[in-house]
């Protein structure tokens, strides 16, 4: 039997490279599909975080290259054709959060995990705000601010979890590059 080698195999190689391309944008859908996915916790779709502004921060900080404000505004619209709220908010949302921290990433980049949690957290909280403040104009009458800050906090909360594996993705990426 014949042994292929799929390191010098010129599409496995080009299969490969192409993945390596894509892979923050897949693990961003994958991030988006997870957070709308049903559960069965009474109250809980009320208050359900945006975690997909983890993965378009971090991506925003650490891969600005790989994920464009293009590809935030596509997951903005992606998620707001599934999550069911009105077309255009989280799109624009997640476009101005991109390119809020695109313009700071400098600061950002090198400091320690805390200093970047606090400064997603103010982040976020913008973003919160412009959200809650999008819906509300579109419903013409103002929404119920308690949920939307219990739904930050979760988002606060869930951070680290969520961002484990864009940090171990970048962290293979930067291997790879090499």
């Amino acid at each position: 039997m014949r042994h292929i080698s799929l390191k010098h195999n010129q599409f496995f190689v080009w299969c490969a490279r192409k993945l390596r391309l894509y892979s923050p944008k897949i693990l961003t859908v994958l991030i988006l599909l997870f957070s709308i996915s049903p559960t069965y916790i009474p109250g809980y779709s009320g208050v359900r975080p945006c975690i997909t502004l983890i993965p378009v921060f971090y991506w925003a900080v650490c891969r600005p290259q790989d994920f464009t404000v293009s590809n935030a505004f596509m997951t903005g619209l992606f998620l707001d054709l599934l999550d069911g709220v009105p077309l255009g908010v989280n799109t624009v949302v997640f476009t101005l959060f991109y390119f809020i921290t695109q313009r700071q990433y400098r600061y950002l980049i090198g400091r320690l995990f805390s200093f970047v949690w606090l400064y997603f957290a103010v982040l976020a909280f913008g973003a919160y705000v412009l959200k809650w403040l999008l819906i509300s104009l579109y419903y013409a009458t103002f929404m119920p601010v308690a949920l939307s800050f219990v739904s930050y906090i979760l988002l606060i909360i869930s951070y680290p979890i969520i961002s484990w594996p864009c940090i171990r993705l970048n962290l293979y990426l930067m291997d790879k590059e090499k």
